[in-house]
């Protein structure tokens, strides 16, 4: 019987490589330099963008290699979401960087059709609105007597993180970070239940006393942090004058996900509980129960 690694092997040995590829690894690397990144670890990140834009570029152009890697127990979990497109957009006006992923190898045809075209729209949606703003906003600029070659095109990064992938659930999040005077990012989660095709709620996850067992866990989590060290850790805080200003509970439609553990975690984006500077901030608060 072949080993896992043989029949790795044995795929990529009889695979076609896509006459496209080249193009696209080309493609990438000219987006790179362009960039200006610092020179001192361009040769080590060179190397692993190589190996990487060779496995995403392989993914979107050759679909017995995406199959094959789906097939492979000791990367099926990593496949589950690929990278359906991967494009940039160079203009006055913007820098635009898109990794959109897809799902599949989930066995639910009807899940990933609904999730695909969700994440399409959205980030479709999300370079539209970019490219609008950042258009108008140059324009305004030029009008107002800034000199055209002293604008900086506002940058936008779209990219993916697989939280975890079993046989019961998959949960990832899209990252969108949008950079002109400063850097902002923000999140949009999918936590999907294999088998049925839903979006997990907290409910689903934390049982019917949700809200109390998350909110509990953060403010703990809060008021350690705080007692620990108050200048690494400046949460907002209510005060008379502003009393709703700093953690006040869960929404309806809070972000999370699961972690690799089957640990639930509490997301906030940037300044909702805390400066920018904190950046993102994550609370885990308890076990899955799916």
């Amino acid at each position: 019987m072949m080993t896992n690694f043989e029949k790795a092997k044995k795929v990529y040995e009889s695979m076609e490589i896509p006459e496209q590829l080249p193009n696209v690894i080309d493609q990438a690397f000219v987006r790179a330099s362009s960039r200006r990144r610092i020179a001192w670890y361009r040769p080590v990140l060179s190397a692993a963008a190589a190996v990487c834009i060779l496995f995403v570029a392989l993914l979107n152009l050759s679909s017995t290699f995406a199959s094959a890697m789906a097939e492979v127990p000791v990367l099926g979990n990593v496949a589950k979401v690929l990278t359906f497109r991967s494009y940039s957009i160079e203009t006055d006006s913007e820098w635009i960087t898109v990794n959109q992923p897809s799902i599949a190898g989930t066995g639910n045809t009807e899940l990933e059709k609904r999730v695909n075209r969700e994440i399409q729209e959205k980030i479709d949606a999300i370079v539209a609105d970019a490219r609008q703003e950042a258009k108008q906003n140059r324009e305004e600029a030029i009008a107002q007597g800034q000199d055209p070659t002293e604008w900086m095109p506002v940058i936008l990064d779209i990219t993916y993180e697989i939280k975890s992938s079993n046989e019961k659930i998959l949960s990832f999040v899209i990252h969108k970070t949008e950079t002109a005077a400063s850097a902002y990012t923000q999140q949009i989660f999918y936590n999907l239940e294999l088998s049925s095709g839903k979006d997990l709620t907290l409910e689903d996850v934390l049982g019917p006393d949700y809200k109390e067992i998350a909110n509990q866990a953060i403010q703990e989590t809060i008021d350690q942090r705080i007692a620990e060290d108050p200048v690494q850790w400046p949460y907002f805080v209510p005060t008379p004058d502003m009393p709703d200003e700093g953690f006040q509970g869960i929404t309806d439609d809070q972000k999370f996900y699961i972690d690799g553990s089957g640990n639930v975690v509490i997301s906030f984006d940037e300044y909702e509980i805390g400066p920018g500077s904190m950046g993102i901030q994550n609370f885990t608060v308890g076990k899955s129960l799916v």
